[in-house]
């Protein structure tokens, strides 16, 4: 069985959620809970148990960081300890805000 590698550059996913984001759909939200969902699986797999674990989550300064930094806002309010490195000068407030209200820690690699 052969596999099948799809790829979008940024133009045509920005042209994707258009749309959406017009239509006041909460992408970032979407994501965050997903990715959330998915990492909290692994860590029930691998540990047996979701609250207790630690998390790194590396974040860009862009959206797709906001969308780590609220997931790990989230991973944070079951009990993980997160701590978020941040790759960049600039962070993505909202997700840094939520972060930290959670618990979750930033530090910066740059």
């Amino acid at each position: 069985m052969r596999g099948v590698l799809l790829s979008w550059n940024a133009a045509r996913v920005r042209a994707a959620e258009e749309p959406l984001l017009a239509a006041g759909v909460p992408l970032m939200d979407r994501a965050a809970f997903a990715l959330h969902v998915v990492v909290a699986r692994e860590l029930q797999a691998r540990r047996g148990r979701v609250g207790g674990s630690r998390v790194v989550v590396l974040a860009g300064a862009g959206n797709n960081g906001g969308d780590a930094l609220h997931a790990g806002a989230l991973l944070a309010r079951r009990g993980v300890r997160v701590d978020a490195l941040t790759t960049s000068g600039r962070v993505h407030d909202a997700g840094a805000a939520a972060l930290r209200a959670a618990g979750g820690r930033l530090r910066g690699l740059a």
